[in-house]
């Protein structure tokens, strides 16, 4: 059996209401996703099965969790990261994935390489892509004005500069 590749989607923040939800800051643009490839893995070895979700301000999903169903089971979830397994994802042939990236060449405008993508992480302004440029680590901003992906991230003229400081 192939072990699972578990990809860090968020971390779960306490109680939401009286009722057990928890609210949850979660890295995905498609929050259906907790539902569709869970079951939420915790770093503890938890599996937590998400059947409702539901935005609640300031970047937060409050979601519904099955077997959580007061306020104190939510609170012992405070603070836990989760994952979830990469296998479960939908493919789509026009989505990128950003654990995909590792490894992933960074050209510049004139197609010249000028690093290799470690990885992705999560800043709180949005996620960004680690680079490895020579010997050291960049951050790059995942932002239209820097970047485009396809098989290479390509850089923009601004991304070169971002990319040089």
């Amino acid at each position: 059996m192939v072990a699972e590749k578990r990809i860090k989607v968020g971390a779960l923040k306490g109680p939401h209401g009286l009722k057990g939800m928890v609210k949850a800051k979660i890295g995905l643009d498609d929050y259906d996703l907790l539902i569709d490839a869970g079951p939420l893995l915790t770093d503890d070895g938890r599996e937590l099965t998400v059947t409702r979700w539901n935005a609640v301000g300031q970047g937060l999903v409050a979601l519904t969790i099955d077997g959580v169903t007061t306020v104190e089971q939510a609170e012992q979830l405070r603070n836990m990261s989760v994952s979830l397994d990469r296998e479960r994802f939908p493919e789509d042939e026009d989505a990128v994935y950003l654990d995909s990236l590792a490894g992933a060449n960074v050209v510049g405008p004139d197609g010249a390489v000028i690093g290799v993508v470690k990885g992705p992480i999560e800043l709180p302004a949005g996620p960004a892509l680690e680079v490895l440029v020579g010997d050291d680590i960049k951050i790059l901003p995942l932002v239209e004005e820097f970047v485009m992906i396809g098989d290479d991230v390509e850089l923009t003229e601004l991304g070169v500069a971002v990319i040089s400081v």
